[in-house]
């Protein structure tokens, strides 16, 4: 591990805690307005999230998750509660959190080349040259892109470009990511990559990683936590389970099928 990785890793061991409190996200009419009815996105949320820690949002399609991931990223505004990172309340997007979305392609800029999307923000930070190649030499081959750095997105598999995203990401040196559905819409076999890449990040880096999905496998496969949401509307952190299995970890394991046998019950009630 190189020694910026490992003065990152230190320094994120004091990451700030997400704490979140009685929060709604609702539309429609409030409760006030004569004959009004609230429309509950999400309703009484009560959740922490611990720095440096991977946490899963686990349910099914519909039912907040993603909601739930965009107020914590600043992009929706709370109907009311409380959603903290330390001592400071979001109220707007931070540079101390970055969004991995989907689709890579909405994020990529097509006419760049990979180091080039990766430099694209400590650029417009104005970091100097020499110190930009310095960190996307080390992230471009921290997600495994080395000797693809002069290609253009077009060139790319989707699982590549995806890494790319990630590296773009994470060369902006944010403490929180915050990942919706980052692998759905890769093949199989893709995702499954990805899923030890980012698990091989993450224990690298130590950020704070806030992770959608609904898909039991993948959540278990990479929570330390999961976080199950209800059927919406009005879904809420119904229950959390704690996944102290050790990384990496084996599908086939009958550890990993009695958690999996869990969950699935969970929703099956």
């Amino acid at each position: 591990m190189s020694l910026a990785l490992q003065n990152q890793k230190d320094s994120f061991g004091a990451n700030r805690t997400i704490t979140i409190q009685g929060l709604n996200k609702s539309y429609g009419e409030h409760s006030g307005a004569a004959g009004g009815h609230i429309h509950y996105i999400i309703k009484n949320v009560d959740l922490v999230i611990h720095g440096g820690e991977f946490f899963v949002l686990l349910g099914p399609s519909g039912c907040g998750k993603s909601t739930l991931l965009n107020m914590i990223a600043g992009f929706i505004s709370k109907t009311d509660g409380r959603l903290r990172i330390g001592d400071a309340e979001i109220d707007k997007p931070g540079r101390d959190r970055a969004v991995v979305f989907q689709q890579a392609d909405s994020s990529l800029f097509p006419w760049l080349t990979v180091r080039q999307n990766v430099e694209f923000g400590l650029k417009m930070k104005k970091v100097p040259k020499r110190e930009r190649r310095a960190i996307s030499d080390q992230y471009i081959d921290l997600v495994g892109l080395t000797g693809h750095d002069d290609k253009l997105p077009r060139a790319l598999s989707g699982g590549m470009k995806q890494r790319v995203q990630l590296a773009r990401v994470l060369a902006n040196d944010p403490e929180i990511l915050l990942m919706d559905e980052p692998f759905g819409a890769l093949d199989a076999m893709t995702r499954r990559t990805m899923q030890k890449e980012l698990v091989r990040i993450w224990s690298q880096t130590k950020k704070t990683v806030v992770f959608v999905t609904h898909d039991i496998q993948e959540a278990i496969l990479l929570g330390g936590r999961i976080g199950i949401m209800s059927q919406g509307p009005s879904s809420k952190i119904s229950h959390i389970y704690e996944i102290p299995l050790d990384y990496p970890r084996d599908v086939s394991a009958a550890e990993f099928y009695e958690y999996y046998k869990q969950i699935q019950a969970h929703f099956d009630e």
